[in-house]
């Protein structure tokens, strides 16, 4: 009868150790999960700095804008902005947006909201998604007018977006004739060139700023683009 008793004993002795051995190894794999997720945590904190980076590159390029070129794009583009809110505010802006959406691949009302939430007016949206489209490399609304609240003009915004600034005034001036109704759309953004340069600059704000919508897409012997769009 002992010898039983003796080992239901050891039995129940064997069982609870093995359920505390069960419990250890539950407590230590907590810290590793843990662990786990604070890594997680990290690898998507380091998804920020490209988006840091993209910005911190525009800034950095547009310190080789000439603030002669700039003054003048920006001073073109306040007064193409200015109309075209103006004319938004006088005969609607959703219709004046609608107007012009196609030409970025959006709707009406998806492009008067942006106005709304960044603040600047349909112009400034029209301005920011024109340079956005012919940009080379992935930019947001967002940077944009991260850019803009920092103090940077649309000509260094630009160059800092390695585009020909004198190509800026043209492009905008023919999205704003589509805003206006006085051109229709054909769904294609007015063009920008790349590789901003001094030359380009110069030649292209005195070629052409005031081409409209159904501008040639001739070039001077510069390889400056003075007409505002392809296949008008």
């Amino acid at each position: 009868m002992k010898a039983i008793q003796g080992v239901l004993l050891g039995g129940l002795l064997l069982l609870v150790s093995v359920g505390f051995a069960s419990a250890q190894g539950k407590d230590a794999a907590a810290p590793g999960a843990a662990s786990a997720k604070v890594h997680s945590g990290a690898a998507v904190e380091t998804q920020a700095p490209s988006t840091d980076a993209t910005v911190q590159a525009i800034r950095d390029r547009a310190k080789h804008a000439s603030a002669k070129a700039r003054g003048t794009v920006d001073k073109r583009l306040s007064g193409v902005s200015g109309k075209i809110n103006a004319d938004a505010k006088a005969k609607g802006e959703v219709g004046a947006a609608g107007r012009v959406a196609p030409e970025f691949g959006m709707t009406g009302e998806a492009l008067a909201a942006e106005a709304t939430q960044f603040g600047g007016g349909l112009g400034e949206v029209i301005i920011a998604h024109t340079l956005i489209a012919n940009s080379k490399t992935p930019v947001t609304m967002d940077q944009i007018f991260t850019l803009r609240k920092d103090g940077m003009g649309w000509g260094q915004i630009a160059q800092g977006m390695n585009l020909r600034v004198g190509d800026v005034v043209s492009a905008v001036m023919s999205e704003g004739k589509v805003a206006h109704g006085t051109v229709k759309t054909d769904g294609k953004t007015a063009m920008i060139h790349s590789g901003s340069t001094q030359a380009s600059t110069h030649a292209g704000l005195g070629a052409n700023v005031k081409a409209g919508h159904t501008g040639t897409g001739a070039a001077t012997s510069m390889g400056v683009g003075v007409g505002a769009k392809v296949g008008k």
